[in-house]
């Protein structure tokens, strides 16, 4: 079983999943959905074809914590996905991933692109997710 992480936007949804232990996070891909509907469709197709048990979706919370319009945007969205998937979903504080995504762009000597800072905005949010769980054993 693998972990995906959502990092939701209006224009763009970066995607990240993690290894089938759980341990590390890769950038995956930046989906450009025409409809919320056509944007379920698509994450469903990503969680079957990898093996998905969970997913964490991004939650844009302001600077002291509280919820943002793009929150509220969020929480609609995820009364749609979670009816149409089998899977846990939680959301996951997700403040100051793109800003961290496109630092690690510029310190590895990439160009801002934005469909990168995306899906490594969801790696960031995904990986920090994972350090949170306590060590598995196996």
């Amino acid at each position: 079983m693998r972990i995906m992480a959502i990092d939701y936007g209006k224009k763009r949804v970066g995607i990240a999943i993690s290894d089938s232990l759980c341990v590390i996070s890769q950038p995956l891909l930046t989906l450009k959905a025409k409809s919320q509907k056509d944007l379920i469709a698509r994450l469903k197709c990503i969680i079957e074809e990898n093996n998905v048990g969970f997913v964490i979706v991004g939650n844009p919370l302001s600077h002291k914590g509280e919820l943002t319009e793009m929150s509220q945007e969020i929480h609609r969205f995820l009364k749609k996905f979670r009816t149409s998937i089998d899977i846990k979903v939680k959301l996951w504080d997700e403040r100051f991933t793109s800003r961290y995504a496109l630092k690690i762009m510029k310190d590895i000597g990439l160009k801002k692109q934005k469909d990168k800072i995306d899906q490594i905005a969801a790696s960031i949010m995904l990986d920090e997710y994972l350090k949170s769980q306590p060590a598995r054993t196996i």
